[in-house]
């Protein structure tokens, strides 16, 4: 495991705070090289001006140095044979890619640099014949001391070339097969690594209308968005549950009628709207690095208000199209409290297991070994789609603009029952199979989680 890294910037680089989607080259660099797990960052200024640590910066469990040229001869080399990362400044990364090169680079030797296809129009170092620089390498004190690199940093040098001739040669090259880094240098290149960034926001775990159809209005609207600086928890209180709010509260207003079909029209459209939005503030965490279990339940608490009360509200519009019919709001009210029971068992596996998305407890269902499932485990694991937001948000919009309010409300109905009851069966055996290590957390990846620290909010 490497320990320790370094983020160095020269003069002849781009300025450490020129910004990449909401967040300085100086700032977004010491998050990148937190999430690779190393536990001790030296920040080089090359002369340049000491940048201010954030606040979520002095959070992290890290310990950050910055070291300005007068003080590079006294800072403290890693251990005999302990080996480092370095990253130059100028270069954005994609946390996953680093920490597999700094995964794979501890069990290196020599100096070792992190290759890939380079991305088309973008400003790279001389390539390796494996591929491009990526401006990541590693190596060791013996071979390159931080007095000397922070000295090369503050005389201006071209710090890949300095890299590479103090190797006495071109540098080993680890290939990746994603490009997942860029060289900033310009407006231009800013965006390009804007644009990678947001490339990697959608979670493979995803529905396929998440995927498909909510992204491509999601992914604009965040990359214009992060650039405002309003914060993750801000934009789930503002759009998503504002959003939400209002379509609940139109469809109790929904009678029969042209009237009420127009809208109803509106709160399914407002429903996808918070649907859409509900990715929105998840990727601007991510990117932006900014995710805590603070924030996973912040956004769970929130979704589940939302969920209540749009329920709520197509159980009073049910009521105003069929007041002779009180059966229709009994069952109406039976599906919510269907809903609070399971959001009950799910907010307890959630505690016991260390996680803040109740998503989670579906997708466990995917790792439940064919062993112990029963028809139960295979229904939920068939259909636990349908219970995701991106699905069921979608078909009760399209139901809503057809006017079709009665078979929404069906479809809503039976399903809030049938997962309540598949849950409540299912409860005791996740927990058991979870505590036996079946489902731990590491196994089971999460459905767009947004967790986001106070920091940001």
């Amino acid at each position: 495991m490497i320990r320790t890294a370094v983020l160095a910037f020269s003069p002849t680089a781009t300025s450490m705070h020129r910004r990449v989607a909401g967040l300085s080259l100086f700032e977004r660099g010491v998050r990148s090289l937190a999430r690779t797990g190393v536990e001790r960052i030296l920040i080089l200024t090359g002369g340049g001006k000491s940048p201010t640590l954030s606040r979520l910066a002095q959070k992290l469990d890290v310990d950050v140095e910055i070291v300005p040229d007068a003080a590079a001869a006294a800072v403290a080399d890693p251990g005999s044979g302990e080996r480092y990362l370095l990253v130059l400044g100028e270069y954005v990364h994609h946390h996953e890619s680093l920490t597999r090169f700094a995964n794979s680079a501890a069990r290196g030797s020599g100096l070792l640099a992190q290759v890939s296809p380079p991305p088309q129009g973008n400003l790279t170092p001389p390539a390796l014949p494996a591929g491009a620089l990526s401006g990541a390498f590693a190596t060791d004190a013996a071979l390159l001391p931080f007095a000397d690199l922070a000295a090369a940093a503050a005389d201006g040098q071209d710090l890949t070339a300095f890299l590479v001739a103090r190797a006495d040669s071109t540098p080993n090259g680890w290939e990746d097969d994603r490009t997942l880094w860029r060289r900033v240098v310009d407006r231009k290149s800013a965006r390009a690594a804007k644009n990678m960034l947001f490339s990697q926001v959608t979670k493979k775990t995803s529905g396929p209308i998440s995927r498909h159809i909510n992204a491509r209005v999601s992914i604009p609207t965040s990359k214009l968005l992060i650039e405002t600086g309003i914060s993750p928890h801000m934009i789930t209180v503002l759009l998503v549950l504002t959003t939400g709010l209002a379509a609940a509260y139109l469809v109790s207003q929904s009678g029969p009628g042209a009237d009420g079909h127009r809208v109803l029209a509106l709160a399914g459209l407002l429903w996808q709207f918070a649907a859409i939005f509900d990715r929105c503030d998840g990727e601007i965490a991510r990117v932006k690095l900014c995710e805590s279990k603070f924030g996973e339940w912040f956004d769970t608490l929130t979704d589940n208000i939302a969920y209540l009360c749009l329920y709520a509200g197509m159980v009073a519009g049910m009521s105003k199209r069929f007041p002779e019919a009180p059966a229709v709001t009994y069952l109406g009210i039976s599906g919510v409290a269907a809903l609070i029971l399971t959001l009950a068992i799910m907010y307890v596996h959630a505690v016991k297991t260390g996680s803040g998305s109740l998503q989670n407890y579906l997708v466990g269902f995917r790792k439940v070994p064919d062993s112990h499932k029963g028809l139960i485990d295979r229904l939920l694991h068939r259909y636990g789609f349908m219970a995701q937001r991106d699905f069921w948000s979608f078909i009760v919009f399209i139901l809503t603009l057809m006017n079709l309010l009665e078979v929404a409300y069906a479809y809503v109905v039976v399903g809030l029952h049938l997962l309540a009851g598949g849950v409540l069966i299912s409860g005791q055996k996740m927990l058991r199979l979870h505590r036996s290590g079946a489902l731990s957390p590491a196994a089971v990846p999460t459905i767009e989680s947004k967790p986001r620290l106070e920091e940001d909010r």
